[in-house]
C-alpha cells in the first residue's frame, strides 16, 4: 500500500530538484542582471541541498516497504535478492546512459544520483538481514570515517571549478565512486541506510501491535530528529574542526550537512505520517484534498521519469544552441537567461507534469518505471 506521506515528500523533493536544476543550469552564472551573478549565495530562496538527501532517505524507506510487500506475496529471499540486484543494476545503467546522452560523454563517471541509488539498493540488499544495532553502528562508522576519506582523497582537487572533474584513470574513477564524485558511497550511503533503519519505527507492520508503542515511537523519532538537528547546529560552531565536518556544504557532503538533512527529513516524514496516513479510507478526506493526493501519487510514482525528462527538456536545447552559436555545447551553460525566466520555465514544467502523466497512466503507456518493473520483477 502506498503511503501518502512518502508520496508528498517525494513530490516535494522532485519539485525542488526541477527548480534548482533549471535555475542552476540556465542562470547560475548569468551576469547581466542588476543583482549580478545568480550564485547559490545570491539566491537565498533556492532550495539547494534539500532535495537530494530527502530523495535518497526515502529510497531506503521505500525499499523496506517493498521488502515487506515481497514477503507478503510469499517470495523467498533468493528471489527478492535477484529482483533487488536487477533493479539496482537497471538504475546504474540508466545513470550511465543519463550521464552520456543527457549530459555529455566526458561526464560518464561523474557518479550522479541515479548510479548512487542503484548502488544503494544493492548495498541494502546485502545488509537487510543484519540486526538493527549493527546497522546503526555501521552508519555511525561511515559518518566518522567519511571526512577522513575525503581528506585523504584530496576531495577539493577534483572540485576546483565548482563541479566534479576527473581524469580517465582507474584511480580517479574509483575515487569518484567511493568518495569524490557528486554522490559517492562515502558518506551518502548514510541516508538510504538511515531510511531503511527508521522505516519499521515509523511504519510498523500491520501484524505488529503498535497501540502501546505509539508514545515510545513518537519519543524515539522526536529525539532522533531534534538530536540530529542540534548536533548539526553544534558542529557548525566548532570552527577549529575540519571544514569537512563543521561547514554546511553539499559538495562535499559535510558531517553537519548530513546530520541536519537526516533530522529534518525524519521529522517531516513522521509528522506527515501522523497527519495524512492515519485515515485508512480516503473518503474521509475533503474532495479537494483527494484530488491533491492523486496528484502527489502520480508525481511520486513517476519521479524517476520526471527526473530524466526535466533534464532533457532544458539541457538538450542548451547543448544544441551552444553547438550552433559557438561550436561548443557548454558555451551557454549556467549563463543563458536571467533567473526569473528559468524559474518560470521550471514552474511551467511542474504544471505540465501532472496532466501529462495522468494521460500516460490512462492509456497505460510505457514509462521508465514500468520498464524497470518488467526487467526487475
Amino acid at each position: 500500500m502506498r503511503l501518502l506521506s512518502i508520496d508528498i515528500l517525494r513530490t516535494a523533493a522532485i519539485g525542488m530538484m526541477v527548480l534548482v536544476h533549471f535555475v542552476e543550469n540556465l542562470s547560475s552564472q548569468y551576469s547581466q542582471s542588476a543583482a549580478g551573478p545568480a550564485s547559490r549565495e545570491h539566491l537565498w530562496w533556492l532550495p539547494v541541498g534539500l532535495a537530494a538527501p530527502l530523495f535518497t532517505l526515502l529510497a531506503g524507506v521505500s525499499y523496506h516497504s517493498w521488502l515487506a510487500l515481497q514477503r507478503d506475496r510469499g517470495l523467498d529471499d533468493c528471489t527478492i535478492s535477484k529482483r533487488t540486484v536487477r533493479r539496482g543494476l537497471f538504475l546504474i545503467g540508466i545513470g550511465f546512459a543519463f550521464n552520456v546522452f543527457v549530459w555529455l560523454p566526458e561526464d560518464t563517471f561523474n557518479w550522479d544520483i541515479l548510479t548512487f541509488i542503484g548502488s544503494a539498493l544493492i548495498f541494502l540488499n546485502l545488509i537487510r538481514k543484519m540486526p538493527t544495532e549493527v546497522l546503526i553502528f555501521g552508519i555511525i562508522l561511515v559518518a566518522v570515517v567519511s571526512p577522513a576519506l575525503q581528506g585523504i582523497s584530496d576531495y577539493y582537487a577534483y572540485w576546483i571549478n565548482g563541479y566534479f572533474e576527473y581524469d580517465w584513470t582507474l584511480s580517479d574513477v574509483v575515487l569518484g565512486y567511493l568518495v569524490a564524485g557528486y554522490f559517492p558511497i562515502f558518506p551518502w550511503i548514510i541516508l538510504p541506510a538511515t531510511g531503511f533503519v527508521i522505516a519499521p519505527i515509523l511504519f510498523p507492520s500491520a501484524t505488529t501491535p503498535s497501540q502501546g508503542k505509539r508514545p515510545s515511537r513518537l519519543l524515539l523519532v522526536t529525539c532522533l530528529s531534534i538530536g540530529c538537528i542540534a548536533a548539526s547546529l553544534s558542529l557548525q560552531q566548532l570552527t577549529f574542526l575540519s571544514p569537512l565536518i563543521y561547514q554546511r556544504t553539499m559538495f562535499p557532503a559535510s558531517s553537519s550537512y548530513l546530520l541536519g538533512a537526516i533530522g529534518v527529513s525524519t521529522f517531516s516524514l513522521f509528522t506527515l505520517h501522523r497527519i495524512v496516513d492515519q485515515k485508512p479510507d480516503e473518503k474521509n478526506y475533503s474532495p479537494s484534498f483527494r484530488i491533491l493526493a492523486k496528484w502527489f501519487r502520480v508525481v511520486s510514482k513517476h519521479s524517476l521519469s520526471i527526473y530524466l525528462i526535466h533534464h532533457m527538456i532544458h539541457l538538450w536545447p542548451l547543448w544544441f544552441y551552444g553547438l550552433m552559436t559557438a561550436g561548443e555545447p557548454t558555451a551557454h551553460w549556467q549563463n543563458f537567461m536571467p533567473v526569473v525566466f528559468s524559474t518560470i520555465l521550471a514552474l511551467f514544467f511542474c504544471a505540465l507534469v501532472v496532466p501529462a502523466f495522468l494521460i500516460i497512466d490512462k492509456y497505460r503507456l510505457p514509462t521508465i518505471e514500468s520498464v524497470m518493473r518488467w526487467i526487475g520483477d
